[in-house]
């Protein structure tokens, strides 16, 4: 019985470790299987990082770009801007420049003008005093008595010895005739001078026409310095321009161009001083302040005859002329 009893005892044993070392293994393999599912969160963990880390680094490369190109376009605005506003402050420097240059231009003209005045009088009073010395010579060799000016001689009374009639100077009919041939170049006709604005005027353009460009500037200065109010004046500035142009002195031809500009801004003569200033801006072998003087043809007075010409010429500068921006309100009738 007690035999029966330890066997059963040892079977019991055998089936409790039997299912115990099932369960185990069971366990065991759920282990396992929890591994590999958490092995695969992981690599699915890492896909998805990786991916997430593609696109960031996408994004960023986008966002320099972005930031490049913007940085490119501000760098470019302000190049732009400050290549206007140069532009913008070389033309007042050349503005400046001229304005100087045709001052110290005019006060170099005047102050010959009164030299050369000055030696025509000095040669004048010269000449008079030469012919008044011939004439006392030739008066004192007919034994007639001369009187300086600044020593008018005192008459003295007649006496008893010499008569009165002695002292008084021979009649007319009497008097000789050489004296007044002396004096006869100081009774000859000066040649007629024109007095009237628009007669000096005419003369200067006949001059002009006729190719004596020195004579018509001349005669073109008188009008601007003894008539300076008159419609006559600008033009008179204009033609001065026109005659340094058709002599090759350029500088000059701009500077008396700028006269016309400057002094008088409501003349119809001022596209035409414009085109031409930019003409001998071109002749000097300087295209900047031409293409300005051009563009502001083009933008001032678009509807003039200046303003083609100065299209033509912008594009043999090989810069085409942009659109007008103000319209021409009057058109005034053109002066010669």
């Amino acid at each position: 019985m007690l035999r029966t009893t330890k066997i059963m005892s040892v079977l019991v044993i055998l089936a409790l470790a039997s299912c115990a070392t099932d369960e185990s293994a069971r366990l065991r393999a759920e282990v396992n299987e929890l591994k590999r599912a958490q092995l695969q969160q992981r690599e699915d963990v890492t896909d998805i990082q990786k991916r997430l880390s593609i696109s960031d680094t996408q994004k960023g490369k986008a966002d320099m770009l972005n930031a490049i190109r913007e940085s490119q376009e501000s760098l470019n605005s302000k190049s732009t801007n400050m290549s206007r506003e140069m532009q913008q402050l070389y033309g007042r420097v050349e503005e400046r420049k001229f304005y100087v240059d045709r001052a110290l231009a005019d006060a170099k003209a005047e102050r010959d003008l009164l030299k050369s005045q000055l030696d025509m009088v000095s040669g004048d009073i010269n000449d008079l005093k030469g012919r008044l010395e011939r004439l006392e010579a030739a008066l004192q060799k007919k034994g007639i008595a001369v009187a300086r000016p600044d020593s008018a001689p005192v008459p003295k009374p007649p006496t008893s010895k010499e008569p009165s009639s002695t002292a008084l100077p021979p009649p007319p009919h009497s008097a000789p005739s050489e004296p007044a041939h002396e004096s006869e170049p100081k009774s000859e006709p000066s040649p007629k001078v024109e007095t009237s604005p628009k007669a000096i005027y005419d003369a200067a353009m006949k001059d002009f026409s006729n190719g004596k460009y020195k004579d018509s500037r001349e005669k073109f200065n008188r009008v601007i310095k003894e008539f300076p109010t008159s419609s006559l004046a600008s033009n008179g500035n204009f033609w001065i321009g026109e005659s340094y142009f058709k002599e090759g002195s350029y500088e000059d031809a701009i500077l008396s161009y700028d006269v016309v500009v400057k002094k008088y801004p409501n003349s119809d003569k001022v596209p035409g001083a414009k085109l031409k200033q930019a003409l001998s801006f071109i002749e000097i072998k300087d295209p900047k302040p031409a293409r300005t003087i051009l563009q502001q043809i083009i933008d001032d007075y678009p509807q003039s005859p200046e303003a083609e010409q100065a299209k033509k010429h912008l594009q043999s500068l090989g810069n085409p002329a942009a659109p007008a921006k103000k319209p021409e309100t009057t058109k005034k009738p053109r002066a010669q």
